[in-house]
């Protein structure tokens, strides 16, 4: 069943694509698509890095760009076509997104970037949520430290054991990490056993500015410099929420369909997971999932 966050996505964009040259805003997205705007701004932040607003303002641009070229309408009607209120405000804008006016770019016709229409085949309905195909990043090298355990999956699946440890180390252990940067951003390290389809270790942690020297129950580890695939989970729901089950149809879309149609293998034997409880609420989850690749 489609997620209600997907289900949310697809209606917005498409009414975003139905009313591009007509006056509309923010409060009538929220009312067209049944989500409340904190919600919408988050998923449209979430996955297309930018709010709604922002990414109807790039898409009118973006249009606008073709009938500079293919029509003689002047500047101003074209202006008022993608909803700019003024001709300096839409040639403001246009300057800013292009680093070019408007007239010179109908004279000079050269290669413009364009905001594509939200491609929703980049979106994968899992669990309670909905994940968006990765993108990749260069990770500098940095410091976790935290409390490690043996993870089975089965018992994990049923008993939510990651959930456990992961609270256990907040509660307990997070105030003792000197040299802390963020506490409020969580890191769970996943490092494969020898037998990785039955259990692996779990280390919830906090990055550090240097590597603690540490004695029980703490681990510590350099993780180096890395090319990863970055996997965001987005729902509706608190990140305290979030368990293995939740996951499970993510990691198995990540082994079983990702990996297999891509030129990406896993360079390393963990991959980790991060999560900013700053941009979370009661009602709002975000994680991100590295895994470091090499072709």
């Amino acid at each position: 069943m489609c997620s209600s966050q997907l289900k949310a996505v697809e209606k917005a964009v498409e009414a975003i694509e139905m009313n591009i040259d007509k006056p509309f805003g923010l409060d009538e997205l929220s009312r067209e698509v049944g989500m409340s705007k904190y919600h919408l701004i988050r998923l449209f932040k979430a996955i297309a890095n930018k709010s709604p607003m922002s990414y109807v303002r790039a898409r009118r641009l973006s249009l606008s760009l073709s009938d500079l070229l293919n029509t003689n309408l002047n500047i101003l009607d074209i202006a008022l076509k993608y909803q700019f209120e003024y001709e300096q405000s839409y040639i403001r804008a246009f300057q800013s997104r292009f680093r070019i006016t408007p007239a010179k770019y109908r004279k000079s016709r050269s290669e413009m970037p364009i905001e594509q229409k939200i491609d929703l085949h980049t979106l994968h309905d899992i669990g309670q949520g909905l994940v968006i195909t990765p993108h990749m990043v260069l990770r500098p090298k940095f410091y976790i430290q935290g409390i490690q355990d043996e993870i089975f999956h089965q018992e994990n699946y049923e008993k939510f054991t990651t959930n456990q440890v992961a609270m256990r180390f907040r509660n307990e252990y997070l105030h003792l990490v000197p040299n802390r940067i963020n506490e409020n951003v969580y890191l769970a390290l996943i490092l494969y056993s020898k037998q990785p389809d039955i259990s692996n270790y779990y280390l919830p942690g906090v990055e550090t500015t240097v590597l603690n020297p540490v004695k029980e129950p703490f681990h510590a580890y350099t993780i180096p410099s890395q090319e990863y695939a970055v996997f965001r989970y987005v729902g509706l729901h608190s990140p305290f929420e979030l368990t293995y089950k939740t996951l499970y149809d993510l990691y198995q879309y990540i082994d079983s369909c990702w990996q297999l149609h891509t030129d990406f293998t896993l360079a390393q034997s963990y991959h980790f997971e991060r999560l900013d409880l700053d941009i979370c609420s009661e009602n709002y989850c975000e994680m991100d999932i590295y895994y470091p690749i090499k072709r």
